[in-house]
């Protein structure tokens, strides 16, 4: 037996094999590992890190408001008691009006008193109205008058060198009393000086009898004036002011009417005069309020024809009393406190049932939560929406009415809280109780966030019920910031739908044809050219989506919807005909099967032309655009539209139930040119019957007077989600089709050669051999194209409107998360609570892509299982 050869160490080379990598393989392959671990790691990181700084950012928006005491400052030595208070936009120093109408300016940090002022004719004062700002202010006398003025403080800055020696040294913040004012450093090391200023004009005369009750609002024609004189008359004035430039004389004309309220049938039954009277922002509505809670509004928007205009009860609960009243900014909402603790909130919203009065009327909005005490007094916010609220048991409580919510309470006193004020600032309240004035330290920043407020609907002020709506500025100071975060959410969502249902089934299909059908040489053109699709710049496709296509589309909608249908017709059309080629033609001829495919496309696009203006005259009433808003043709157009792809689904049933199991029978018998035949006869006549049977039930529909416009289809807007899903579909498109087709190629190939010598079809093999392997990898390229449609921002923000509305509304526009946070973010720097809000609208999109992509990946993994199994 011959010797058994050893082994040598060498192979046929003759060169001897190390047995061990070299220490420099080792040291590479060691470092390649540490890099790519570091790598997966930081990127790990940072993606956290990115949600972390997120929730960093958005975390204050939901901290707990407080109220902290300041100081308690002595208000006593006036002799008559304190009916309304004013703090300055420092809160350096306040103001209060007393009962005998002297008006006392005292330094807040120790209560000295800096300047007294008297109101003209103060002895025969009987009432007084504040705007909200405290700028205006309205004083009714005995006589039967009325004296308009202006109560604010005026800032300026004085000069070193005008300064007392005293004052050189004072610190940052510390105040003084000076000249008439108060003075003080600011951090920039200048010196600021405020000074109470008054002006009170020449009176107006409105009756006889002594002015009860009086209000006033600022229109762009001037001062409006409501009064309520001691013989329950009430007096309605336009002011218009104008000024001799030579003479210098200022000459007042009024304008108006007066309403008796016993004959005009507005008085109580009891025959008490009513408490309060408040004049809206406008002008346009008097109201006035009794203590039993009933509340008679008054239009006065002609002044000349006051007329009633609506009444309700305030506190409908029987021996209740209506104990507080004021309007919040922009006096269009009330708010209203009773003896049962409770804080409310009212406004006018259009009501269609009223055919008398002004077609409005004052609903309930909000229903603070109150405290079981008697509300003694109210004040609002100049600033923001923002309200105080005092109580019999000494609480005081700081009020958000957009967020409905409570913000902070304080124990002030045992005693009733009777004055209340609140700094320009929102940053400090001061509370009033008998002679002492406690002040407080307010941090709350941003009052108007709530979870309730971002994903519930809000019944905004002038809305005719509780709404989502996102609007975070407009012009005027009384605005009302709505931050519902659901429009963007929804339009985010939206999107997404619109371009996946566009772009997924062109891409997947893409895919299909180009793994299972396309030739290699043209398949490593064609793929190639499709990823290219993927470098073209959002910004190119939206300039394009706005300023071509959106007009472009607009002059052809029905052809574009007509096109859906024809462009999908002509391609299997032209596959049915090509079955009709003999075996050897089909043979011969495969290789111009794509191009023989292209064709199909200008086929299905002159179809649509030709049919668009077709399917206008006999569906849509002639006018599309008109139909869409509702003004001419039935609902019968918008049925067929949903009903269509369903109806082509149930006679797809159908055949693959009962047609495919005839022709597997008979086909058999039959030759090629037969059965294609059949199969093309077949295709026209499931055509015929599926537009047969959507055209019925929509007829059937539309005859039960169910009109779905309004809902899915609406008034066509040019930037719409039509433009956004045919543009965001194209750019989606790439990414889709890439991972799709690199999937399908990755099943083995002994499946199809398996498959196909089993006798199956390409088709066959396709459909049930090879997606369901490559099904996980299917649905990864879905999820990365619904990322990419989920955060995108400028063909959105370019073609879509930027309009957040809420409707699945196929040709109206939206606004989406990212969109909206491009073009707000400049402007949103200057409004903490807009700015952290975006940065929510961030975390929002952050989180709502990061569960899609766990989601993703679980799903794909138990797919991936799954194949792994078949």
């Amino acid at each position: 037996m011959a010797e058994q050869a050893k082994p040598t160490g060498q192979v046929f080379t003759g060169r001897k094999r190390a047995r061990r990598p070299k220490k420099s393989v080792l040291i590479a392959d060691r470092a390649a590992r540490w890099t790519i671990a570091l790598g997966g790691i930081g990127s790990i990181v940072a993606v956290s890190m990115v949600g972390l700084f997120l929730f960093y950012v958005v975390i204050p928006l939901f901290l707990p408001p407080n109220l902290d005491e300041q100081s308690v400052v002595n208000a006593g030595g006036a002799p008559a008691r304190v009916v309304h208070a004013s703090l300055d936009e420092y809160a350096t120093s306040a103001w209060t009006l007393h009962r005998d109408g002297s008006i006392w300016v005292r330094r807040l940090s120790d209560g000295q008193v800096i300047k007294r002022i008297e109101i003209p004719d103060a002895g025969a004062l009987t009432c007084w109205s504040f705007s909200i700002d405290d700028d205006q202010c309205a004083f009714g006398y005995a006589d039967g008058s009325v004296r308009l003025g202006t109560v604010g403080y005026a800032t300026t800055f004085v000069a070193d060198s005008a300064v007392p020696a005293e004052y050189q040294d004072l610190a940052v913040g510390e105040i003084v009393s000076f000249r008439s004012g108060t003075l003080q450093r600011t951090p920039e090391q200048q010196f600021r000086y405020l000074e109470l200023a008054v002006e009170i004009q020449e009176p107006v005369a409105l009756s006889a009898s002594p002015v009860v009750l009086v209000d006033q609002s600022v229109g762009n024609s001037g001062p409006i004036l409501a009064a309520l004189d001691g013989a329950d008359v009430m007096h309605v004035r336009r002011l218009r002011t104008r000024k001799n430039l030579l003479t210098g004389v200022v000459t007042v004309t009024t304008r108006g009417e007066s309403l008796d309220l016993g004959t005009g049938g507005l008085m109580n039954a009891d025959g008490i005069a009513p408490a309060h009277l408040l004049l809206t922002g406008l002008g346009d509505n008097a109201m006035l309020a009794w203590s039993d809670g009933r509340l008679v509004r008054v239009d006065t928007s002609d002044p000349d024809a006051p007329r009633l205009a609506g009444e309700v009860d305030l506190v409908p609960e029987d021996g209740h009393r209506l104990t507080a009243i004021s309007f919040q900014i922009g006096k269009a909402s009330l708010v209203t406190g009773d003896d049962l603790g409770r804080v409310r909130v009212w406004f006018r919203v259009k009501d269609s049932r009223r055919q008398d009065g002004d077609g409005t009327s004052l609903e309930l909005a909000h229903d603070l939560p109150g405290i079981e005490s008697v509300a003694t007094s109210l004040t609002a916010s100049a600033r923001t929406r923002m309200v105080a609220a005092g109580f019999a048991d000494g609480t005081a409580a700081l009020y958000h009415i957009t967020s409905d919510q409570r913000l902070a309470a304080v124990t002030v006193s045992d005693e009733p809280v009777a004055v209340l004020a609140l700094s320009p600032r929102d940053d400090v309240m001061l509370t009033l109780v008998d002679t002492t004035a406690k002040i407080w330290r307010i941090d709350a920043p941003h009052p108007e966030t709530s979870w309730a407020s971002l994903v519930r609907p809000v019944w905004y002020e002038g809305y005719g019920e509780p709404a989502h709506v996102w609007q975070s500025s407009a012009a005027t100071d009384s605005f009302e910031p709505k931050y519902g975060l659901v429009p963007l959410i929804f339009g985010t969502i939206k999107a997404t739908f619109y371009s996946l249902l566009i772009g997924l089934p062109l891409a997947w299909f893409a895919a299909i044809y180009t793994s299972e059908f396309l030739h290699a040489r043209a398949k490593a053109r064609i793929k190639p050219t499709i990823e290219l699709m993927a470098s073209l710049p959002s910004v190119v496709l939206g300039f394009l989506a706005a300023l071509v296509f959106a007009p472009f589309l607009e002059t052809l909608v029905p052809q574009t919807l007509a096109s859906f249908v024809t462009l999908p017709f002509c391609f299997l059309l032209g596959a049915y005909l090509w079955q009709l080629l003999p075996r050897e033609a089909a043979l011969r001829l495969a290789s111009f099967k794509l191009p023989a495919m292209f064709l199909a496309l200008p086929a299905g696009l002159y179809l649509a032309a030709v049919l668009g203006p077709a399917l206008e005259r006999t569906i849509f009433a002639g006018d599309m655009v008109a139909w869409l808003d509702g003004q001419v043709g039935t609902g019968t157009g918008a049925w067929l539209l949903v009903l269509l792809p369903i109806s082509g689904l149930v006679v797809f049933v159908f055949n693959s139930q009962v047609v495919d199991t005839w022709l597997r029978k008979s086909g058999h018998r039959w030759s090629r040119l037969q059965f294609g035949l059949v199969d093309l006869s077949r295709f026209l006549a499931s055509t015929a019957a599926a537009v047969t049977l959507a055209w019925l039930l929509s007829g059937l529909l539309s005859t039960a007077g169910l009109d779905p416009r309004g809902s899915f289809v609406d008034t066509y807007v040019q930037r719409n989600a039509l433009v956004v899903g045919v543009v965001m579909g194209f750019a989606i498109i790439p990414i889709i089709y890439t991972i799709s087709e690199d999937a399908l190629s990755a099943v083995p190939n002994h499946l199809r050669a398996a498959s196909l010598g089993a006798g199956a079809t390409p088709w066959q093999t396709a459909i049930r051999v090879i997606i369901p392997p490559a099904t996980s990898g299917l649905f990864s390229a879905m999820m990365i194209g619904l990322g990419r449609a989920v955060g995108e921002t400028m063909i959105v923000l370019m073609a879509a409107g930027n309009t957040p509305v809420m409707e699945w509304n196929i040709f109206n526009g939206f606004r989406t998360l990212s969109a909206n946070i491009a073009v707000e973010l400049p402007e949103a720097v200057q409004n903490s609570t807009h700015y952290r809000t975006l940065f929510l609208a961030a975390l929002t999109l952050f989180l709502m892509t990061f569960v899609l992509n766990t989601a993703a990946e679980a799903v794909r993994i138990r797919f991936r299982k799954k194949s792994l199994e078949l």
